[in-house]
């Protein structure tokens, strides 16, 4: 089952139209529309509200292992090469109260450019651009990616967001902004309707395989964030038509010595399986 999570019900509008989703009445508090195989929830904005409707909404749907949770909206660019209007995929979150970083699994083929996403607590303008560590920003995906991750793995969540300014915006531009966002939609509607990374009855790491991971991650003394960007790495590589993990097998003599040196050897294995 698809979970969509908007922060607004004028971002909820092209997706329940798309995919034809009819209200939940018996949701009072937090918006829910559904279908067969999609629910989407309007959060309100902000993270701590965003958390609580993916949270609400995981609920509803019973199974997490059959889910992705899907975080849709309008984002203000930082950079320039992101264009008013353009759909972008985050590949990290960073979530600027807390300085955390998060990583979506990038298994599924998109063909949307990527960038790096931060979540703030208020709005942030202008002003501030030559100094964010972020390309775009917006104020719910951190908040989805930690009430989706106590219940699911990062490759089962997918984060698509639309510039629709560049921190430069009054209440005057937001009819402008929105039109932006919609007339982005054809060209990332499709994506979302063919979004199915990943059949659970069908793994794609192996006991084998998975085995393989745990043991270079015991060797290596990788720590439990490590371990994790690791198998993803892995996942992604077999995603992506790889055969086999023999590449870590030969790393499994590796014992770093100190902390610095093991994560210049764990950075070089996760380019060697992104390659």
């Amino acid at each position: 089952m698809k979970l969509i999570v908007t922060a607004l019900r004028q971002e909820a509008r092209p997706l329940i139209d798309a995919f034809g989703l009819k209200q939940d009445n018996s949701s009072k508090r937090i918006p829910i529309y559904t279908s067969e195989d999609t629910l989407l929830v309007i959060s309100g904005i902000g993270k701590l509200h965003a958390g609580i409707a993916t949270t609400h909404a995981i609920h509803l749907a019973g199974s997490p292992s059959n889910c992705q949770v899907i975080n849709v909206g309008m984002c203000g660019a930082v950079v320039d090469s992101v264009i008013l209007g353009e759909a972008v995929v985050a590949h990290k979150i960073w979530d600027h109260a807390s300085g955390r970083e998060f990583f979506p699994d990038m298994v599924f083929k998109h063909g949307l450019q990527e960038a790096s996403l931060g979540t703030f607590d208020k709005p942030v303008t202008s002003g501030s651009r030559s100094i964010l560590a972020c390309d775009l920003i917006d104020m719910e995906a951190s908040g989805v990616f930690q009430a989706a991750q106590l219940f699911i793995p990062p490759h089962q969540m997918f984060f698509l967001k639309v510039a629709t300014d560049y921190l430069e915006f009054s209440s005057d531009d937001y009819g402008q902004m929105l039109r932006y966002y919609e007339q982005s939609v054809e060209d990332w509607l499709p994506i979302l309707k063919g979004y199915h990374p990943f059949n659970p009855l069908d793994p794609v790491i192996s006991d084998e395989q998975e085995s393989l991971i745990m043991s270079l991650a015991a060797s290596m003394r990788l720590t439990q964030t490590q371990t994790h960007q690791l198998r993803d790495a892995a996942l992604r590589f077999l995603v992506r038509g790889g055969t086999d993990l023999d590449i870590l097998r030969l790393k499994l003599e590796l014992k770093p010595t100190h902390k610095s040196l093991r994560n210049r050897m764990f950075e070089t294995i996760i380019q060697t399986l992104d390659q």
